[in-house]
Order: C-alpha cells, then structure tokens, then sequence
C-alpha cells in the first residue's frame, strides 16, 4: 500500500503545528495524520501499519494513554484503521483509509 499526501486535505492545526498543544490530543485524526505522515516520508520503513508498543515508548509517550485508547477504538470504529495483532503488548495496526489523500 503506497501512502500518498495530498496537501489540500491536511486540517490546518497539523500544518501549524499546534496539535500536540489542543486539549484532547491524541485525537484519532493526530494519531491517523501522525502515521501516514510517517508511511509517505518513510515508505520502506512504515508500510501503513503500527504499534501500540511503538506509540507509547516513541511517538505518544508523552500523552494520556486513555485518549490515546479511546482514539484508536474510534479509528477501528470508524473503518479508518484495522487491528492486526491484539496480544497484550504487542498491539499492531494497519491503516485502511487515508483520509488525507
């Protein structure tokens, strides 16, 4: 699955910068944008799928884990992410639309 961007589509609070800074954050949007961000400029590397592990010890360890949850929940809801390993610690995601192409 290529991760494609398309620069129209981005929420403004991701192009200023500000979203770690807005109450609620990790919203499921902040969680979606952060990893197809990361797919487009690292395709080889992230392939459109992530780790809980990875989220809480690299990209979100700085955020409530229960909005962080909840978030992610509503993305699964919601059709945009998948849930492809559901071991305890070892929770793994896969991005099934890209709301930002």
């Amino acid at each position: 699955m290529l991760i494609t961007i398309n620069e129209d589509k981005i929420p403004i609070k991701f192009i200023l910068g500000i979203e770690k800074d807005l109450e609620g954050y990790p919203d499921p949007f902040d969680i979606l944008y952060f990893y197809v961000n990361l797919s487009y400029r690292q395709p080889d590397r992230y392939k459109g799928s992530f780790t809980r592990h990875a989220m809480i010890t690299y990209h979100f360890k700085e955020c409530n884990y229960d909005i962080m949850d909840s978030s992610l929940a509503k993305l699964i809801e919601e059709g945009y992410i998948e849930q492809t390993k559901d071991e305890p610690g070892k929770e793994a995601y896969k991005i099934i639309i890209n709301p930002f192409e």
